[in-house]
């Protein structure tokens, strides 16, 4: 009827089923004298679909595309210089795409096998983009980003979708206007879904806990970067023994080599280590004498200038 001729040699069939049912092996279709066997896979539209459409196929074919791209992302964006924050977001805009390319079609079918895909090749972005060390968790570089979690922007993109395809359904086309607020309400959704993950991190407690107050703040501010030793001091991954001696191996004792204290972690040095006193005496004054020994302070401020000080001097 549309004058179609369609090639049955290149012709693949895919049976959806339930989860306690398969096709059988030699299962197949016959189309005039051509037999179409039924496969377990097929790709459609740049998206690997399965008879359970589960796409548990789609991502283990995503992972290693995500795996190389951001191996590729680490040699073009090194912690210490290299390209500044807009150009790794840039980049880190890229392997976002590729991540959650048809989004609002497996959304749904979010397993934690298949978000751990997604969230594992995050990590290794939003570290690059914060310039933090390789052992510091998702949650803290996520957060110290201000990049929510992949999963949940999938929701937003299912959300607007959802709802534009429920309008045009009934032959409306959604105005410019209406998406965009669309859009602003799935990402509120999102925002505080996020808020009660931090509320419970599995690791990077300190930082999380800092930023978690100032997170909207801290996510739609305008200024301020992060620098390789301001992260260190935020992560408490870096140059200081806790982390050298408990994490990396590197040390055989946690004592500071500055000052001689039994445990030199990132607030021993930014509060209490004598060696630093000068530079924290700067800011102290900048943050309006407010305790130091509160990251949170530190966050809300956003002094970042002073804080490299104080670890570089």
């Amino acid at each position: 009827m549309l004058g179609l001729d369609v090639a049955l040699g290149k012709t693949e069939a895919l049976m959806l089923h339930g989860p306690r049912s398969q096709p059988q092996m030699d299962t197949c279709l016959t189309v005039e004298d051509a037999r179409i066997p039924l496969s377990g896979t097929m790709k459609y539209l740049g998206l690997v679909l399965d008879g359970r459409m589960s796409f548990r196929e789609h991502f283990k074919r995503l992972a290693p595309r995500l795996q190389v791209a951001a191996a590729a992302l680490g040699r073009l964006l090194p912690n210490v210089g290299g390209p500044d924050v807009g150009c790794r977001r840039l980049y880190a805009g890229v392997i976002r795409s590729m991540a959650l390319y048809g989004a609002p079609i497996w959304c749904g079918s979010l397993t934690p096998r298949n978000r751990a895909v997604l969230l594992g090749a995050q990590r290794v972005v939003t570290n690059r983009i914060v310039r933090a060390y390789r052992t510091v968790g998702r949650e803290a570089s996520c957060a110290l980003a201000g990049i929510p979690p992949w999963d949940l922007d999938a929701s937003v993109l299912a959300d607007l979708y959802t709802r534009c395809t429920a309008l045009r359904s009934r032959g409306i086309e959604p105005s410019p206007g209406q998406r965009e607020t669309w859009r602003r309400q799935a990402r509120l959704v999102a925002f505080r879904n996020w808020e009660l993950r931090l509320a419970n991190p599995t690791a990077g407690r300190a930082t999380l806990e800092a930023i978690r107050p100032h997170l909207q703040q801290w996510v739609e501010r305008r200024y301020g970067v992060l620098t390789y030793r301001l992260t260190q001091m935020l992560t408490g991954h870096g140059a200081f023994g806790h982390y050298l001696f408990r994490v990396a191996r590197r040390e055989v004792t946690t004592v500071c080599h500055q000052c001689g204290d039994a445990d030199d972690t990132a607030l021993h040095t930014l509060a209490a280590c004598p060696v630093f006193a000068e530079p924290r005496a700067e800011l102290v004054s900048a943050l309006g004498g407010v305790d130091v020994a509160e990251f949170s302070n530190v966050i809300g401020d956003c002094c970042g200038s002073i804080v490299v000080n104080v670890l570089s001097g």
